[in-house]
């Protein structure tokens, strides 16, 4: 098993290796010269085959890193893993992530083939369907997408924000979100703590940015009242002087905060 190990721990290694001839040396001690290869891009053969493809991955995601997922799955002379790609730096231009299964068979300490398998991230998932969760509102304000917002919400969705008149429905809701990201283009939720108790969620999260130059970091919470498994009421307790200032925009359409948010 430890010299099995070895093996998927080379394989996933040499996806990361920028050195071609390195590379080429790991894939050769990985896979039988005539390795089958099979994943959702690509259909190859052999080492040279192999390496080609990692190659062209690398060119196409510079930046990210493969890293094995849990332990390996053994019977008799098939292995099934799991793996993550995941970039080193999450907001350089480009930034992807991906997971997959990858099932493979053993032939004489090699690898003769080996079939790959993409898994659905949690926020790719979250774009194909409706519904919110406390991971999708994470998945969410890690990376900010407006187009999104609206799968989360019932029609008759209601927002209260501090010192603010109630939002209602999806789009004077989606339009206040976007105001904030427009306003505040690295805004930035954490979640640092959340409960449920029974068609409420409570979200404590820590906000991080820069406005007018200078960093900030605060908190708040977040209650949200579910309904069908979508947000029908969600209330934003928070003192900080960004969220009081541009929930009050609406009452005060020509403030300094407005004009540096539509400029």
């Amino acid at each position: 098993m430890s010299e099995l190990n070895a093996l998927i721990d080379r394989y996933i290694a040499a996806w990361n290796e920028a050195d071609p001839q390195r590379r080429h040396e790991m894939i050769a001690s990985v896979f039988t010269h005539d390795a089958d290869y099979l994943d959702p891009l690509a259909h190859v053969y052999g080492p040279d085959g192999i390496d080609a493809m990692i190659a062209g991955a690398q060119q196409r995601f510079p930046g990210h890193q493969v890293s094995l997922h849990g332990d390996l799955d053994v019977l008799q002379d098939h292995v099934r893993f799991s793996w993550r790609m995941a970039p080193l730096d999450a907001n350089a231009p480009g930034a992807m992530r991906l997971q997959g299964t990858d099932f493979a068979v053993v032939s004489d300490g090699r690898l003769s083939k080996l079939t790959g398998f993409f898994d659905p991230m949690p926020e790719i998932a979250q774009k194909k369907k409706r519904g919110w969760s406390v991971e999708s509102f994470a998945a969410f304000w890690d990376k900010p997408d407006v187009s999104l917002v609206a799968r989360a919400l019932t029609p008759d969705v209601v927002g209260y924000w501090p010192d603010s008149e109630p939002l209602r429905g999806i789009e004077a809701y989606t339009q206040r979100i976007a105001e904030l990201i427009a306003l505040v283009p690295d805004f930035r939720l954490q979640v640092a703590e959340h409960a449920a108790n029974g068609d409420y969620v409570f979200i404590r999260w820590i906000a991080r940015g820069t406005f007018d130059g200078a960093p900030f970091e605060f908190t708040g919470v977040d209650r949200v009242r579910m309904r069908d498994g979508l947000v029908a009421e969600n209330r934003i307790f928070c003192d900080h002087p960004l969220i009081r200032s541009l929930a009050q925009r609406s009452s005060h359409p020509s403030s300094p905060m407005r004009d540096k948010a539509m400029a």
